[in-house]
């Protein structure tokens, strides 16, 4: 047989009322009655005709309502559910008066207004002890002691929803006589969804008598949409589930955090209760000031939390960056990820291997999970926390050590698996009342239909909770996603050096390939003249011309010499580590010039200017000079006035060098091989040269943290511009 499910009720459109409640509804803009509840003669004589008349006119007998100052005021920009509270005189008494627009409809509500009022110091006094409270627990003790004098209930209750939607009581206030209600739980079905979404925008709720009659609503519409009522009959589901508690009254209040419905403040009453709607506001405003300072609260834990995680994912980053390939790092700080995270294991499974640390399954089940997540699960994080339950038939090897589980694979590769464990958590829980639900005849107000039965008792139930673990939170979950991005970005770096270290080594297999080359052909020549020259001593036996060839042998000897010299010195400038110092440059450029000149047999005029000291170190200045020197008088020597200038200056930063010279110059085509290794100007070939001089200039400037430029002009000359560190005798 068909029955109804608690979350099926339509709770919101009753058409029904509270017996302590009036209500009418009209048209906005014609003023007719739509609606009126039938208890409304009660305090208006009024006819059962009203539906379709017109709610203005005096003989319909509503004047105490539309002389009210929130009726005059009304106006076609009426805000959507925006009550407007007013009180006002029927016959003898006072009444409070609620007028609001809901989906096209004017919705006036009355109730009887009660004199007795808490006081005002009250309120406050709450009001100031909730604010002061520093713990959760102090908070919502505050609410239920203040909730308590202000409403007079029997008890008070913190309801708290928890992660499964099922809730538990988290603090109570009660009269003595009573069994307590604290730390038992509730099912999820006991609010259902509907109710929960009542509860958001509708934040107080009371059901002063569960023994009275329900007031039918004569209404012209289909339906009559009672969300945001204050005189809403309840669900006669929840009537039954009231009664079965022992209680023939409740009201509630919304605590709602971050926008969310976090848990309701529950009173009940052994007998029928009304409380004014003065009170009732006032406790929904205790609320509001209780939720407020929770949040608050929660925000400068979770602020402070943040920190703890920053400072320690910081220090995690810095350890896994100390490793050259991920394997190494994230084996070797293990520990550390697993501290951080919300976990008792922490596995990790790379290049075909597995290792753990924390409570974990043994290595083989960790490996049946990994093959099981190859096709069980994507690229986004898995979590459970019945793990265990829900597959130890399915993966070998299961046992509490994996009762929850979190899975994340590292970026989209899938070839590095993150596995965080949780061990089981034994939990008894006490429930108020067995939560299993049966199916009864039950009453809903005009009718009598088949639906799921509240329970008849609320004796404690209690339950054993085994093979889970706990449940893990929103933020845990966040957490892990966190670590994973660093992980991950320490695996884009560690590619980085790999990619750098590629290109760095193809540079140099480049520079290999070109030396070979190079090295073959420019050797060949010099061997060839060697060997030739050597055979025709062999033949000759003149003296004077056996003078002539050794003198050529030796000249080549020297070519090789110094060719092999300038490939050892860009290998040292490549591997080899110094001592910076500061350097008189002074003689350094003395000797140079003097050796350049007898190099080349040239009468160049050498001026040298200002010298300022550099900071360097000296061999490698030497070589700096040396090379750029010997070239600019090198290249100016067929020259009919070959000139060199030399000369340093000090900026505000660095120590300026230039060397000029008035030679060959450097055509504009070819200015960006100059620095290039083995590359000789297409002008130069007159000239001895292996092309490796500048390079090392270049490489040797970067070491010293230094630069090199130039200008030139073809058959005009060459200006090299190097700029040095300034030694610390010039900064003042």
């Amino acid at each position: 047989m068909d029955y109804q499910h608690c979350h099926d009720e339509q709770i919101h459109t009753p058409a029904h009322v509270q017996s302590y409640g009036y209500l009418i509804g009209i048209d906005p803009h014609t003023k007719s009655i739509l609606f009126f509840s039938e208890n409304l003669s009660e305090i208006f004589s009024i006819a059962n005709d009203l539906p379709g008349k017109n709610f203005e006119d005096e003989l319909t007998g509503f004047t105490s309502i539309t002389s009210s100052n929130i009726y005059r005021n009304l106006t076609p920009n009426l805000k959507e559910a925006n009550k407007n509270l007013d009180r006002i005189t029927i016959g003898e008494n006072d009444f409070h008066l609620t007028i609001y627009l809901y989906q096209g409809v004017i919705y006036i509500e009355l109730e009887e207004y009660i004199k007795k009022q808490i006081p005002r110091n009250l309120l406050y006094q709450g009001a100031k002890e909730i604010q002061s409270a520093q713990t959760e627990e102090d908070i919502w003790t505050a609410l239920v002691k203040n909730i308590f004098e202000i409403t007079y209930y029997d008890r008070v209750m913190i309801y708290k929803f928890l992660n499964d939607g099922s809730g538990k009581v988290i603090a109570e206030k009660k009269q003595p006589d009573l069994d307590s209600y604290m730390n038992l739980y509730y099912p999820e079905s006991d609010i259902p969804k509907q109710a929960r979404a009542l509860y958001l925008v509708n934040y107080k709720r009371i059901f002063s008598n569960v023994h009275a009659k329900p007031v039918k609503v004569i209404s012209m519409l289909p339906t009559i949409d009672l969300t945001h009522s204050t005189v809403r009959a309840m669900s006669p589901v929840h009537g039954v589930y009231i009664k079965n508690s022992g209680a023939s009254s409740s009201f509630s209040t919304s605590i709602i955090v971050d926008n969310k419905l976090w848990g309701l403040v529950t009173c009940h009453s052994t007998l029928p209760k009304h409380i004014d709607l003065f009170n009732r506001i006032q406790a929904e405003i205790c609320t509001l000031i209780a939720a407020n300072a929770y949040f608050s609260l929660k925000s400068k834990m979770i602020v402070e939390n943040e920190a703890l995680f920053i400072a320690k994912t910081s220090a995690l980053k810095i350890k896994l960056a100390a490793h050259d390939n991920l394997k190494d790092s994230l084996f070797n700080n293990q520990n550390e990820i697993l501290d951080i995270s919300e976990a008792d294991g922490f596995a990790v499974v790379t290049e075909g291997e597995i290792k753990t640390c924390g409570a974990t399954p043994p290595i083989p089940t960790v490996q049946h999970i990994a093959n099981w997540t190859t096709h069980e699960i994507n690229d986004q994080l898995f979590s459970s926390s019945s793990f265990y339950l829900d597959y130890q038939y399915v993966i070998p090897g299961l046992d509490s050590s994996c009762c929850g589980i979190a899975i994340k694979y590292l970026g989209k590769q899938r070839n590095t698996l993150l596995i965080w464990f949780r061990k089981e958590f034994k939990s008894h829980i006490d429930w108020a009342g067995n939560p299993e639900k049966l199916v009864d005849d039950i009453q809903i107000f005009d009718q009598q239909i088949r639906s799921i039965s509240p329970r008849a008792s609320f004796k404690i139930f209690s339950e054993e909770i085994q093979g889970k673990a706990m449940y893990w939170a929103k933020k845990d979950l966040l957490e892990l996603g966190k670590i994973h991005d660093i992980i991950l970005e320490t695996l884009q770096v560690q590619l980085a050096k790999v990619h750098q270290l590629n290109m760095e080594l193809k540079k140099l297999n480049e520079d290999l390939d070109s030396f070979s080359h190079t090295i073959s052909h420019d050797l060949a020549t010099p061997l060839s003249v060697i060997k030739l020259n050597v055979q025709m001593l062999d033949r000759n036996h003149d003296p004077e011309w056996q003078k002539n060839k050794i003198a050529n042998i030796l000249a080549e000897l020297d070519n090789m010499s110094q060719m092999m010299k300038n490939v050892l010195e860009l290998s040292r400038v490549k591997h080899s580590a110094y001592q910076m110092e500061e350097i008189p440059t002074c003689q350094i450029i003395e000797k140079i010039c003097s050796d350049a000149k007898v190099s080349y047999e040239t009468q160049t005029n050498i001026t040298v200017s200002s010298t300022p000291n550099i900071w360097g170190e000296k061999t490698l200045v030497y070589q700096v000079f040396q090379n750029l020197i010997t070239n600019a008088v090198k290249y100016s020597s067929q020259k009919d006035n070959p000139h060199v200038v030399i000369d340093g200056e000090v900026d505000e930063n660095s120590i300026i060098y230039r060397i000029t010279d008035n030679g060959i110059g450097i055509p504009d085509n070819e200015r960006e091989k100059v620095f290039k290794i083995f590359t000789r100007m297409g002008n130069a070939t007159s000239f001895s040269g292996t092309g490796v001089g500048l390079n090392i200039v270049h490489r040797i400037m970067d070491k010293l943290g230094g630069s090199i430029d130039f200008e030139s002009k073809l058959n005009e000359g060459t200006t090299f511009y190097l700029r040095f560190k300034k030694p610390t005798s010039y900064i003042q």
